[in-house]
């Protein structure tokens, strides 16, 4: 299972290099571009939690403006989050499809965002399925870990990866390499610079589990 964490620089972009992480880069007004960022893997989220955080909608300019900022320095991204509506169900699904056949159609490796209110029942395979190369795990905490066996399943299914957003503990990270998702991502790690949950979890080490319900109550794409 693959970890990207959050943007860093220095002796920070050091140690993800290090440890062999990944970065996700949020879609953001304030983000700058690092030429050195192609020495990683890295994945782009859509900035829609952000901007439901602070109550404002989608801002497609900025997620327009990111990914033009990431071609300028040379980054190739190993999937895009399509853009969606924080915990919009099947909203959310319809939002994202608008962009996946439409401005984003030709964006080879594009994740659908699945959200509270959703069910793989609603994804129909030669429709839903195929523009999308992975399914991102977003929606409240609960939900989230309600689900993300069911999600991880159907996609492996259907020859598709599955990531999960927000996995910033030890347990969490060993929770969804269980369950078999194939990446996940959390920008707590390098913002707290948490490495020893990415070392121990890397090494099998064994520690004394916290509560799932601890992180916040939800979490975006």
């Amino acid at each position: 299972m693959f970890i990207y964490t959050g943007t860093a620089a220095g002796e920070h972009f050091d140690k993800i290099k290090e440890l062999g992480l990944g970065i996700m880069v949020s879609s953001s007004v304030t983000w700058s571009p690092r030429k050195d960022y192609v020495q990683v893997p890295c994945a782009m989220d859509n900035g829609a939690f952000q901007f439901w955080r602070r109550g404002f909608p989608f801002m497609a300019d900025v997620f327009r403006r990111t990914i033009a900022k990431a071609y300028e320095v040379g980054l190739s991204f190993d999937f895009i989050v399509c853009p969606d509506l924080v915990a919009g169900g099947m909203d959310s699904l319809d939002f994202s499809m608008e962009w996946a056949r439409g401005e984003l159609r030709s964006v080879p490796r594009l994740a659908l965002a699945v959200q509270d209110g959703m069910t793989p029942k609603d994804l129909t395979p030669g429709y839903h399925l195929r523009r999308f190369s992975h399914l991102f795990v977003g929606g409240t905490v609960e939900w989230k870990w309600r689900t993300a066996q069911e999600w991880i399943d159907y996609a492996h299914e259907h020859g598709k990866k599955c990531h999960i957003g927000q996995v910033g503990t030890l347990e969490r990270l060993r929770a969804a390499d269980r369950m078999g998702a194939d990446s996940v991502d959390s920008t707590s790690i390098v913002r707290n610079q948490s490495w020893e949950i990415v070392e121990q979890f890397l090494a099998g080490a064994t520690q004394s589990e916290l509560p799932l319900a601890e992180d916040s109550e939800m979490e975006g794409s």
